[in-house]
């Protein structure tokens, strides 16, 4: 059952995923009007899927939930804080450069979210083979 449920999240980050890639991509060549229609939308986009998952912590019945939920506003105010702070004065370029930074370190931060799923993954997995054994030891 965990597998399931942990394959159809994978798929859906798979297409995520591959979505971002080709925006990425596609947005580097694009022209600058293009670039803006696009940074709007993903904004767009990101604000909705926000909203989505604030609203599926929030109604849901489990108390680990709830305290994600708890932590996830946490980190989202730490976020923001701490782009408040690194609003310094400078250039262009040196907005630029800073801007590249924090998108590689949004990645990096991304693929420590990826290798997390995957230990709480497998943990979930371990738990239901225990759960199985001990219910294959009690029966007759």
């Amino acid at each position: 059952m965990a597998q399931g449920i942990l394959n159809a999240k994978l798929d859906e980050l798979d297409r995520q995923l591959r979505k971002v890639h080709r925006k990425i991509q596609k947005s580097g060549s694009a022209n600058p009007a293009r670039l803006r229609a696009d940074l709007e939308q993903v904004r767009k986009e990101y604000a909705e899927n926000e909203k989505a998952l604030r609203n599926r912590l929030r109604f849901s019945r489990s108390g680990v939930v709830t305290g994600l939920s708890v932590s996830y506003n946490q980190v989202e105010q730490i976020i923001r804080e701490t782009k408040n702070k690194m609003k310094m004065p400078g250039g262009q370029e040196a907005e630029k450069e800073e801007k590249i930074l924090l998108a590689e370190y949004a990645l990096d931060f991304a693929m420590q979210a990826a290798e997390r799923a995957l230990l709480l993954s497998l943990e979930a997995m371990e738990a239901q083979t225990k759960q199985q054994e001990k219910k294959e030891e009690t029966m007759p």
